[in-house]
């Protein structure tokens, strides 16, 4: 019975994903997590709360500049090599044009206006931090769309290689450098890791092609443009929400508390980095049968939920346990992190859950169904931050912000699995109409 299971377990091209996702994108991630918390555990509450602004602001910035083409690339190219594979190369190619431009002219505006971002928080020694991210930025933007590509050809192997050695150039130089020149020597080795990630990943887009485009074509920049565009938005008002909740908390309250918030959110982060990884894995699976199946279509969202949520119980209770030891960890400059990382983790059981319906709505075009919901999630999440930061003079901003977004994350699932739900009720009941007319008519 067991060596039937596995068998077809082997066979499976899902399984085989799903298992170079996991393991070789997950220690890569895993090793960027872990160097996270060495670099907090060596600056100091205050002096991790000055890293986290500059690379969260990175993040977000990398992603919106993307225009969110690392999942359009996945659907294109997942699509299109079953249809016509021809036109792979052009999509490829107009992906990677698009990029290039949109990335730096928003690392420009970074430098250009970093010193006004740094005097709004009340924090002006940023701003060098600040124009230093352009670059980090770009290569950041670069290896996002090169993985989305990558995934749509099903290459997850490819990607989780390059994402391990970047993991281990983090987490090999994190120590040293942080030691020797504090918060510039780890913002040096995240741009390391990210230079070495966004060439390792375009090296491979340029290997796996069948062949390279020298210029994107007009009509599919045009495409990818208008399908992406509602994601675009979408990642654009997270970016501005969730950058816009760390300098909320950063004027309101203290870098102090920033650092406490972005300490345990990083916990976040390792609870959900097997939910994350398999994101391509089950965008380009339900892309594809959404073409020609139906049926298969929806048994695997049925099976990644239940991967998804098995993926996150489990490293959940382990923090929940390991609270009292992690927090001690950190040091005495942590003071109070076990309360809110007990809050704040429980999020994590919703957002394994919704990001599946995410990549659900994607799959079959819901580009509008889906803006709607993550920029109504994400605006109500920056609204409720500002009101709770104002009214409480920014006292106990972690713990309040770890309540907010367990809050907000369980509605943002009870949304998703609403639309879901409603949506196939009424394709059922037309089926069953249709399928009636035409009875009647025999």
């Amino acid at each position: 019975m067991i060596r039937s299971v596995l068998s077809k377990l082997r066979q499976s091209r899902l399984f085989h994903d799903s298992f170079w996702a996991v393991l070789g994108n997950g220690v890569g991630n895993f090793l960027m997590l872990i160097s996270g918390i060495l670099i907090a555990k060596y600056l100091g509450k205050d002096a991790y709360g000055e890293y986290g602004m500059v690379k969260s602001t990175m993040y977000y910035i990398a992603l919106f500049s993307t225009l969110s083409l690392g999942t359009t690339s996945t659907k294109f190219v997942a699509e299109y090599i079953q249809k016509n594979k021809d036109e792979v190369p052009s999509i490829v190619a107009s992906t990677m044009m698009i990029t290039f431009v949109f990335s730096l002219v928003l690392s420009f505006l970074l430098f250009l206006f970093s010193s006004s971002l740094s005097s709004f928080i009340n924090a002006p020694q940023l701003c060098k931090p600040f124009r230093f991210l352009g670059i980090i930025i770009f290569f950041r933007a670069l290896g996002t769309v090169c993985s989305g590509i990558l995934g749509g050809y099903k290459d997850f192997r490819g990607v989780g290689i390059n994402s391990i050695v970047s993991g281990v150039i983090m987490v090999t130089l994190c120590i040293p450098m942080t030691i020797h020149f504090g918060t510039a020597g780890a913002l040096v080795t995240l741009l390391l890791s990210q230079v070495f990630l966004g060439i390792s990943n375009l090296m491979r887009v340029r290997s796996i092609t069948d062949r390279i485009e020298t210029k994107g074509n007009i009509s599919y920049i045009k495409r990818l443009i208008n399908f992406s565009y509602p994601f675009a938005i979408a990642e654009l008002v997270y970016s501005f929400s969730a950058l816009g909740v760390n300098l909320l908390i950063t004027k309101y309250a203290s870098v102090g508390e920033l650092g406490l918030f972005t300490a345990c959110t990083q916990w976040n982060s390792i609870i959900l980095f097997m939910p994350g990884l398999l994101s391509n894995v089950i965008l380009s699976h339900l892309s594809s049968t959404y073409v020609n199946n139906e049926l298969a279509h929806k048994s695997i969202l049925r099976k990644m939920l239940l991967v998804n949520f098995s993926c996150t119980i489990i490293p959940f209770l382990a923090v929940y346990l390991l609270s009292p030891w992690i927090s001690k960890y950190y040091g005495p400059s942590f003071a109070g992190m076990k309360s809110v990382l007990v809050i704040i983790t429980l999020s994590t059981l919703f957002i394994c859950l919704a990001r599946v319906f995410q990549s659900e709505l994607t799959s079959v075009g819901k580009k509008w169904t889906l803006m709607i919901i993550r920029c109504s999630y994400n605006i109500l999440i920056l609204i409720v931050s500002y009101v709770v930061l104002v009214k409480t003079n920014g006292e106990n901003a972690a713990i309040n912000m770890a309540y907010i977004s367990v809050s907000i994350n369980a509605l943002s699932l009870a949304l998703y699995s609403g639309e879901f739900h409603f949506r196939h009720k009424h394709e059922n009941q037309d089926w069953l109409s249709k399928y009636t007319q035409e009875s009647g008519q025999q």
